[in-house]
């Protein structure tokens, strides 16, 4: 089931031992504990959310696009800048064609703009959802994680329940969400086994 924000921000409450809230409007909220939660959620969530897709791009958050070159080029190294779209949070790939394929494109991303030798390009990139139902479940879970963990200082949480929601951030939930979303993608290469290349007296490449 497709998670919504406030779904989201209540399962990281819960996470920390707070009170769930109905709404982020904390005109609504009828007690002190349901206005600070809200009130955090809505200072944290939106960080908790860019973080979660910067840290890994989900297959649920990619777009691509046609970035529009800029007019002023590069003062050297590179001939050419094109402007970020506004949503970007994590450029993933740059291509120089539309087959999605190229040959070591060099490229690097500065501030809103990414550099490169091509005058055309073509991006993939990780962004913020429009809309927070279209995060995968694994994808809300981290958001989920990464939220409780911002929520933890604030709320004056004993050292061991911050330790123990990074834990298990770090160590079982992001871990499987990558895993399995990398399997989702056929751009996914499955590093060569050792063991399995000498079965076959080839060697590793590197």
């Amino acid at each position: 089931m497709a998670l919504t924000k406030i779904d989201i921000c209540n399962q990281a409450l819960l996470k920390v031992g707070a009170d769930m809230i109905a709404s982020l409007d904390t005109s609504t909220s009828s007690t002190d504990a349901h206005i600070r939660s809200a009130s955090l959620c809505n200072v944290f969530f939106d960080q908790a959310l860019e973080e979660s897709i910067r840290v890994y791009p989900f297959n649920s958050c990619k777009k691509r696009a046609i970035p529009v070159k800029l007019s002023d080029a590069p003062t050297f190294e590179y001939k050419f800048a094109f402007l970020l779209p506004n949503d970007c949070v994590r450029v993933i790939d740059v291509f120089d064609n539309d087959n999605g394929y190229n040959d070591r494109l060099k490229y690097v991303v500065e501030g809103k703009n990414i550099l490169c030798e091509s005058e055309k390009i073509f991006i993939k990139y990780a962004a913020v959802p429009a809309d927070i139902t279209h995060l995968d479940s694994l994808a809300a879970q981290v958001v989920i994680l990464k939220l409780a963990l911002k929520l933890a200082y604030p709320m004056q949480l004993d050292d061991k329940i911050e330790n123990s929601i990074l834990k298990e951030l770090e160590q079982v939930v992001l871990p499987y969400a990558r895993s399995i979303d990398t399997f989702e993608s056929s751009d996914y290469n499955q590093p060569e086994s050792e063991m399995l290349l000498s079965r076959y007296e080839d060697t590793p490449r590197f």
